[in-house]
Formats: structure tokens, sequence, C-alpha cells
């Protein structure tokens, strides 16, 4: 018999394992029964009598576990021998096969959920009796429990003593049993206050802080059961029916309904959900994120993990819904809040410590530009902060990247982007999205590889212990590591391939048989490099382009043009932005070639014997400039990442660096296709309008962000009516924000002579790099033109 606990063994029903009743005989039996009502009590006693062994005359104890308002009775245990064995009893009540989740906004009408009232019990035991399942849970022997309930609380005990330890533990034990009734799509956790504050460590520091402001500990312990209650997901069987029968319709109403997701990345995924605990960490484009991911994991008959959201979310009816679907509702702020500090803290740690999986987004916010934003470390520090206290090291972390050929909120994303205010989303996003819409055809959701923190710091080293230094650079570490990941799981669509290759255009709007050259010479080299293009293209037939086209100007991202002798494409005059968002989900792909591509040109104007110097010093001297815009290799490996881009696109480009500048012009002509132009022109134009709004400052500082960027604002709208950016999503809110913090960090917003200095030195970067990407648009243009 394991000494733990009655929830630490696997768990059986009744559809398992025939009889409740030990398979060793017992001196003295003792059943807890976790029952409503007497009717529930007469099924499993019915049970118990009609499995019991033949020959065993001994009369069993049956004991009604004490509902919340007794937890702290005895319950009669302390009537019982310490050589009483007992396991805990329950009767399930599960749903009718709905498939597609038909029937259940019924159901919810008539409050049928998984607890049905009497009548509608009695009905379900006489009409289908299929559906009533008797569960137990493992047992184990009084004294086992005594001897657990010593080993974690000491001396002190804890509040409810004995007797609510092993009613909570039967509790846990029976929600497991129900899981494997229910299946593990419906891997639950059940919130035990008494359980999250019986922790002795919890109850210290909670002590502490009543000590340290002068509070009695009661009121700091009734704060931190409010707090305990505000934030704490409750996740019902019902409840995830319910929410995935909306997400299913909420999916339906604007995407395809097939999610497209690799069965093998979906399979390693599982076996992790069945060994350890797991955190994932999604991309954040849409609110369909999470939405997709609940759906595959839900259909494949997996545990759905609790997801971190924002308390303004917490709406009245559908905050209900949402916690009870596995929100766990955080305070945008709670940094001056030690009692709500440290309750999430040891919320989080009962989570990891039950092996419950999480799920916030990487980036903390959504993505106004298609690019992966920087990680935000908020969530990662308590997370990395629980597995040192709990010393599970094995919690996994598994980037998850959701693509779709078009997403619904892009209007949304570029309406900020050109520095307007957008609709407040509230309760209402979920009506916006019902309502059905040009259709936006497929989701691809994929798992990237997962981590463990002992792969970035050794497992002796954690359990010895890591200072806050060694802890913050760990922290952070991990989050860049999960956005490496993730890029690298992000399939490029055919929807960013058209966009890339029409926003590189410019004005000027290209035939079907030029985009199809572009996006062949370009997929030869994704071909090479083993990456993952989704949708439903085929860039060799011109039929198939022609089809994605058309689902492209269904939503007025591409216009038609039928003047000429054949019909031409163009990006919609006021959908620039909507084309960025897209081209931008695939470029960090390419970022390093477009770098290669730039610095060498900017080598071929250096003296031969300069030029490999130059080239390399420039290619840093770019990733400062994009350091807050994409995710490089670091420093260190920078020079040997830049090496590799130049030996698999251009061959013996040591050979022909010292020879003519021409040479290395032709080399450049020479290979499809050029990418600095297309990959890079949206963000030098942008980065060149802060720094021109900062020069033109002179030496006046930027005391204030906000009217800055309105004043960049005005600016690139004004330089692109002259003509002088290549196009309008440069003019960008967002791209002006990260410029920004290049200049900050270049201590560029100071108000002195200096700092005037090193603005113009980075207006004439800006400067170079944009005649570098004059030249290579010049090249790829001609080359379409052949």
């Amino acid at each position: 018999m394991n000494s733990h606990s009655l929830h630490d063994e696997a768990v059986e029903t009744d559809a398992v394992a025939e009889s409740p009743w030990p398979q060793e005989r017992q001196s003295q039996i003792a059943f807890l029964l976790d029952v409503r009502d007497d009717y529930e009590a007469r099924l499993l006693r019915d049970w118990i009598d009609r499995t019991r062994p033949s020959g065993d005359a001994g009369e069993p104890r049956i004991i009604a576990l004490p509902g919340k308002r007794h937890a702290g009775d005895r319950a009669g245990f302390g009537e019982l021998g310490d050589d009483t064995w007992m396991r805990p009893l329950r009767v399930v009540w599960l749903p009718p096969d709905y498939g597609d989740g038909s029937g259940l906004l019924r159901d919810l009408l008539f409050a049928r959920t998984e607890n049905p009232g009497i009548l509608h019990r009695k009905l379900i035991a006489r009409r289908a009796p299929e559906r009533v399942r008797r569960v137990a849970g493992k047992g184990a022997t009084l004294a086992d429990l005594e001897a657990r309930y010593a080993e974690i609380h000491g001396d002190a005990g804890a509040p409810g003593g004995l007797p609510d330890f092993i009613r909570r533990q039967a509790l846990i034990s029976l929600e497991r049993a129900e899981r494997v009734a229910r299946g593990a799509r419906y891997k639950v956790p059940r919130l035990l206050p008494a359980d999250v504050f019986a922790n002795q460590e919890f109850r210290q520091t909670l002590a502490n802080l009543a000590q340290q402001r002068d509070l009695d500990l009661a009121t700091v312990t009734n704060r931190a059961e409010r707090y305990l209650r505000e934030m704490a997901a409750r996740q019902t069987p019902f409840t995830l029916d319910l929410m995935m029968a909306l997400s299913r319709a909420v999916v339906r109403s604007n995407h395809d309904p097939e999610l497209d997701v690799v069965d093998e990345q979906l399979q390693r995924v599982a076996n992790l959900l069945g060994d350890r605990p797991v955190v994932f960490l999604i991309s954040h484009k849409s609110m369909l994120d999470t939405i997709t991911l609940s759906i595959v994991l839900f259909d494949a008959n997996l545990p759905l993990p609790l997801t971190f959201g924002g308390i303004n979310l917490n709406t009245p009816g559908l905050g209900a819904l949402a916690r009870r679907a596995g929100i766990i509702f955080l305070r945008r702020s709670f940094q001056d809040n030690e009692i709500y500090k440290a309750t999430f803290r040891r919320y989080i740690d009962y989570l990891i410590d039950k092996r419950f999986s999480l799920l916030w987004a990487l980036e903390g916010t959504r993505s106004r530009t298609g690019k992966l934003l920087p990680p935000r470390f908020g969530l990662f520090n308590y997370v990395v902060e629980s597995i040192l206290r709990t010393r599970l090291f094995d919690v996994a972390f598994v980037p998850v990247s959701v693509a779709y050929e078009q997403i619904t909120e892009v209007e949304d994303y570029a309406t900020e982007q050109r520095g307007q205010r957008k609709k407040p989303e509230g309760a209402t996003w979920i009506v916006r999205f019902l309502r059905r819409s040009t259709p936006h055809g497929r989701i691809f959701l994929r798992f990237g590889e997962e981590l463990a923190i002992t792969d970035l710091a050794p497992g002796a080293r954690l359990t010895t212990g890591i200072g806050e230094m060694e802890k913050t650079a760990l922290v952070q570490n991990l989050a860049l590591q999960v956005a490496y990941r993730m890029n690298a799981a992000t399939p490029i669509t055919a929807t960013a391939v058209i966009t890339l290759i029409l926003l590189a255009a410019g004005n000027r709007a290209l035939s079907l048989n030029e985009i199809r050259f572009l996006a062949r010479s370009g997929l030869s080299l994704v071909r090479r490099r083993r990456l993952e293009v989704v949708g439903r293209v085929d860039f060799d037939q011109p039929e198939s382009v022609e089809a994605a086209l058309a689902r492209l100007q269904a939503t007025r991202i591409v216009s038609y043009f039928d003047e000429g002798k054949e019909r031409l494409y163009g990006i919609t005059e006021d959908q620039h932005h909507n084309a960025a968002y897209y081209r931008n989900t695939a470029i960090h792909y390419f970022v390093l070639d477009a770098l290669v591509e730039v610095a060498l040109l900017r080598a071929a104007d250096s003296p031969a014997d300069e030029r490999e110097t130059k080239l390399f010093d420039t290619a840093r001297e770019l990733r400062e400039i994009f350091l807050f815009e994409f995710y490089f290799p670091r420093r260190a490996k920078y020079a040997a990442a830049v090496t590799a881009v130049l030996d698999d696109r251009f061959g013996d480009w040591r050979g022909t660096l010292p020879g003519e500048s021409e040479a290395i012009r032709a080399m450049l002509r020479n290979s499809r296709p050029l990418l600095g132009h297309a990959v890079l022109r949206s963000f030098v134009d942008a980065y060149f309008v802060v720094a021109r709004a900062l020069v033109e400052r002179g030496d006046a500082a930027v005391e204030a962000r906000g009217p800055f960027i309105a004043d960049c604002l005005k600016l690139g709208r004004h330089l692109r009516l002259q003509g002088r950016l290549f196009s309008a999503e440069s003019v960008s809110k967002s791209l002006f924000e990260t410029a920004l913090k290049l200049a900050d960090r270049r201590d560029l917003l100071s108000g002195d002579a200096e700092s005037l200095a090193a603005r113009k030195h980075l207006l004439d970067q800006l400067r170079q790099v944009r005649r570098a990407l004059d030249e290579i648009l010049g090249i790829t243009l001609a080359s379409a033109g052949d």
C-alpha cells in the first residue's frame, strides 16, 4: 500500500474495476462518499452491496464526506482505527454525445450541466444508464494518511486538522478518477483553498506581511483569500464543452473549420502532457490564437491549459464563463501589493505541484505588425521561481505558433499603425467574430521544440540554489530561446509570399507571370533550407495563383487592373499596412539574407583590401540598428551566422570580394532571389523618418514620446506625399516606437550638441542603407522583366 496519500496513486473507475472493494482482505474498511443527496448515496451503497466479495461478513463503515460548510468536522474519522482502509467514491453523470456541440446551448438554458438536478438524474439513470458512472479513487489506510499529514504539516498542523486533510486528499483523488471517466480533456484543477493555505511557508509569509504592516493575521489572510477567489480559474466539464462549441462557431464564422496541425508534433505534445507539467507559450496575432490551441488539444482528448488573462476581461457574464473555461484573471499591475504577489506565487506553486499546464502569450500583447514581438518576462519570472521552489525541474516550455491565411482583425491593426484609435474590444469581440464575413482561409497551428530550464542551467546548480542575477539571466535566456523556437516553427503562408512580392513592387502593378517568377525564385531558397510553406497555392500553376489572388482581392488587400493587355495585380491603395502584416509573419527567415545583401553592396564601394572587413562591420552595424525589430544570433555567434548565409547564397564570395566592384554586383544579379528591399524597406524608411524628425529638432530634447510619435506620423505622411518614402506602410506608429527605442539606446533623446551629432550619424547610416536598397530593387525588377 502506498504510504503517501489517497491521490498519489493511479485511479480506477467501475468500468475498469468491477468493485470498489480492496483486492486484499482488510481488517476494517471505510468508504468515503462524495454525494449531494440521498439518491447518489443509495446508488453508491447499491454498488458496494452488489460487488461485496463472497465470504466477507464484515460491514464497511460508510462516511459521507463533509461539504465546504462542514470541512472541519471530524466526519467520523476519529472513531476509526489506524489500520482502517479508506476509499473515496463518487457518482459521475456523463453528458450525451453532442458530437459537434449542438444541444449545449439548450442544456445551458435548462440548467442541465454535468451536475443535473435530482429529477434529471433519475431520468438519466432509468433511460440512459451508460451515462451513470461510479468512480473510486485509490485507497489508503488511516495510518498512511496520518504519516503523510505529519510529513507535510509537521507539529504545527494545518487549518482543519487531519479530517480536512483527508477530505482534500479524497476530493483530489476523485477528481482524477472522474477525469478517467470523462476523458483526459476534462482534466480540470479543482481549487481547494484549504490546500493552498495549508502550506506552511505561505502561512509564514502571510504572518510576516501582517507584522510588517501592523495588521492582524486574520485581515491579511482574508485579503489573500479574496485575491485567490479573484484570480483562480475554476474549470468544469460542462463549461469546457460549451466553450468548445462556442469556439468552433467563432472559427467557422470566418475560417475553414478544419484546423491544420502536424500529427507528429501533436503526438509529441501528448507524450509530454502525460509525463510532466507543460507551459505553452503562444504567438499572439489574433483573439483566435488560444481558441485554436484549445480546440486542437480538446479534439485530441488532451487536457487544456489554464490561461493567464487580464482582469479587464472579467466582465459580468463573460467573466464567469471565461473563469470556468480556465482563465486566470490577473490585475494589470500588482508590483506594490505584496499580499497579492504572495498569493499569486502560492497559486502558481499549487498548479505546478499538481502538474497542471499553463498558457500565456509570449509577447504579452497582440502583434500589430505581424512580427513576433520581444518576450515579456513577468510571467516567466513567477513560473521559473515556482519551478525553483517546487524543484519540479522537468516542466516543459512548449512554443506554439498560430498562422493564418488571413485574419479578421488586421484592419484594426492597420488603424492603430496609422495613429488612429481603434474600437475598444470589451466583451463584444466575440459577437464581432460570430458575424459571418468574407472567408479568411485556413488556420495553421505548429508546436516548436520544447525545452526545460535544465537545458539552460545544470540541474545540480539549480538544486543548490542560484542567485538573483543568475535567475534573471536564466529567465531572459529561457524567454529568448522560446522565441527563437517559435519563429522556427512558424510556417510561411502563401499569403505572406504574395504580399511580400506585391509590396516590394511599390506602386508598380505586376502581371501573373511576374508574380509566379518571383515566387518560384524565392521558393527555391525556401526548399533548400527546408522551410515549411502552407496554403492552397502551387506557384507552378497559374490557376492556383489566380485563386490565391482572388482570395486576397475578396478582402480588399489586392486590386485588379484590367486596363492593359493583361490583368495586373497590386496592393490596394489603403491596404499597405494590412498587406505588410501578412508579409511580416515570414520575413524573420530572411532578415540575415537582407542584411548580407546590403553589406555586400556597401563593401563593393570600399577599397579591395578592406572589403571583407567592411562587409562584416556593416553587417554588425545593421544588427545594432535593427536590434529591436528582429531576433538575431548572439553577438558571439553573429559573424558565423553571416558567413553561413554568404556560403549558402554566394558561393565563392571570398574570391569575388577582392576583384572589381562590378563583379560583386554581378554576383548579386546572379543570385535569386534578392531579398534586401522586400524585407527591409519599410523598416529602414520608418527609421529614416524618426531620425530625420530628431535632426529637425536640432539639439532639443524629446521630453514626451507620445507627441513626438505624432510628429513622426505627420512627417511620414508629408514625405510619402512627396514620393520620398517607398510605401505608406512605413508611416507606422509601431515602427516609429521601435525606432525610438533605438534612439533611446543611443542616447539621442537628450538635448545637447553631442546627441545632435549622433542623430545626424544615424540619419546618414540610414541614407546609405536606403541607397543600397534602391540598387537591390533595380536589380530585382530588371531580372523579373527578363
